[in-house]
């Protein structure tokens, strides 16, 4: 039966609806004609087993959604050529189970989400209420239930907008139950992507002040008359202390995201290089900066010297790699070049170090290094910082505290990079990490955005959870089985514990690792499929997963 014949004449179609044209009088009215299944097809069955992050939705939840069937609704893929012939599984009964399982805070979220979208023109007929529903979905199902609370709110509308952003970015909205429909196919243009994600990055970097130029029901107005009734206008600050804490943090997490990109950026320019022509260009960049040193005034003169010692250690580190791979031991020089880069941070550079160590085989070492990691990384000061994913960085109160009070001199005291490594690092990159460089299928590689992808080509991971990740290593090569499980248990609770995770599939992918060396199969193949879960495409997960399966 063609899904034409259910599309009257001058009848307009929005998905599976169509809407009749309307007359003076008449209430304007959407139909959908369907056939009613009383059970789900395999492609929607296999949500049911899906690990989630807190529990949600339930196996008593999601028992229900099945019971209710699903639909057959006549609606054709934009992509597939069979215009006019195709029918759709609709999953809309589970859907509405879903939503009335959740609170007020992610209600309140999804209208003004939708409210956020249909106030801007390049959104309207590109992103869909529906979209917009399934974001949330996805974004509940992989956050804590905690972090969804009243008091949370912008920061928890950023983040479905930080997903909705993501998804636009790679042209790809799994549907929440059958992930392999993809909502956005053939919907928008790379014009209108373009468009999407300026309008949408600009939202997201205003931190909420964009919802008072709303003009859709006097929104805007009502959040500033609400608003000036308080002292001050935003909905978290208390008092001009807390303003001024939050805008000393600000500006330098903010100075230390753009060091970092900066330093990034250029590597992302020279990764397809060979080992000697990559350091010839970073020593010859190095010295053209060096070359204007004179002419800088103290905060430029500051940059150029955690840009400097970033690169050092990146130098020094490639250095450490070439030498291993012809069995040669490493230059007395790289090593003081690693040492001279540890002020760049708490962490990252000291991490580099540890890691040459543990990969020649000096566990000693390694472990005095990681045991001074681990000292001076104050986790209630600290802030990680990561430029590879646009993501909202939630404001850490001790960072914001120590900044204000003239307490850090030096990022090394209060910021903590992610650790990346090129592929002319890889020998001194734990083999755990290194199928990371291989993240991606072919097909997966020719769909990579030039722009937001490029880290891809780096074995990339969250310095704390690294951290305890090669603790968890060097103890286990150590004999020291009970600083082991220690280390083992805090890689386990870091993910909710420390909410600015940026890599969370790759920090789920190495429990998956420890826990096959912990000979339990079944929890690594648990942390593999929540990796999946947290990112299903250009992830190493997918080729651990296969591997699992054939065993």
């Amino acid at each position: 039966m063609l899904c034409d014949q259910f599309r009257p004449f001058n009848y307009v179609q929005h998905g599976p609806a169509v809407m009749p044209p309307t007359r003076h009088g008449m209430v304007e009215q959407d139909i959908v004609h369907a056939f009613h299944c009383p059970a789900w097809p395999i492609e929607a069955r296999r949500w049911l087993t899906r690990e989630n992050v807190d529990g949600w939705p339930n196996m008593s939840l999601k028992s229900e959604c099945e019971n209710g069937g699903c639909f057959l609704v006549p609606v054709d893929s934009k992509v597939s050529g069979f215009s006019g012939v195709e029918w759709r599984i609709s999953t809309t009964l589970a859907e509405r189970h879903l939503m009335f399982s959740l609170n007020t805070t992610h209600m309140k979220c999804y209208v003004m989400m939708k409210v956020l979208i249909k106030s801007y023109e390049e959104f309207r007929d590109v992103i869909s209420s529906y979209m917009c529903k399934t974001v949330l979905l996805h974004c509940v199902e992989n956050t804590m239930v905690d972090f969804w609370q009243e008091r949370n709110f912008i920061t928890c509308l950023d983040e479905l907008l930080c997903v909705l952003y993501n998804f636009i970015v790679h042209m790809k909205c799994p549907h929440f139950i059958i992930p392999e429909n993809n909502l956005m196919a053939g919907k928008i243009t790379p014009f209108q992507q373009e468009r999407l994600l300026d309008v949408l990055g600009r939202i997201i970097r205003s931190e909420g002040r964009m919802l008072l130029d709303i003009q859709m029901d006097d929104i805007g107005d009502r959040l500033r008359q609400k608003l000036s009734r308080f002292q001050v206008y935003h909905p978290q600050i208390k008092s001009r202390l807390e303003i001024h804490r939050l805008v000393s943090g600000g500006l330098v997490y903010y100075m230390a995201h753009n060091i970092v990109h900066e330093v990034y950026k250029y590597l992302y320019t020279y990764q397809d290089h060979c080992y000697e022509n990559i350091i010839r260009q970073i020593v010859v960049h190095l010295k053209d900066i060096h070359n204007l040193y004179p002419q800088l005034n103290n905060l430029q003169r500051k940059a150029f010297n955690y840009i400097s010692s970033l690169m050092l250690t990146t130098i020094s580190s490639m250095m450490a790699s070439y030498y291993i791979s012809i069995n040669r031991p490493i230059p007395d020089m790289a090593i003081e070049w690693l040492k001279s880069g540890l002020n760049s941070d708490v962490s990252s550079s000291l991490l580099k170090l540890a890691s040459v160590f543990y990969s020649v085989g000096n566990m000693n070492v390694a472990e005095d290094l990681l045991t001074r990691i681990d000292q001076r990384y104050d986790r209630d000061v600290v802030f990680p910082v990561c430029d590879c994913i646009l993501k909202c960085s939630i404001h850490k109160e001790g960072f914001d505290i120590a900044v204000n009070n003239g307490q850090v001199t030096d990022f090394k005291h209060v910021v903590s990079y992610c650790v990346k490594f090129t592929y002319h690092e890889v020998n001194i990159v734990p083999l755990e990490l290194r199928q990371e460089f291989f993240r991606s299928s072919q097909d997966e590689i020719q769909n990579r955005d030039p722009l937001y992808d490029r880290w891809m080509n780096f074995a990339v991971v969250d310095s704390l959870p690294y951290l305890y990740f090669l603790q968890y290593k060097v103890y286990c090569s150590l004999g020291k089985n009970e600083e082991k499980l220690e280390a083992l248990n805090k890689l386990k609770n870091v993910m909710n514990e420390e909410p600015r995770i940026k890599h969370k599939e790759t920090v789920y992918n190495l429990l998956g690792h420890c826990m096959e060396q912990e000979n339990l199969p079944d929890d690594a193949f648990h942390y593999y499929m929540r990796s999946i879960q947290v990112r299903p495409q250009h992830n190493a997960a997918n080729f651990y997963r296969a591997r699992m399966l054939s065993i």
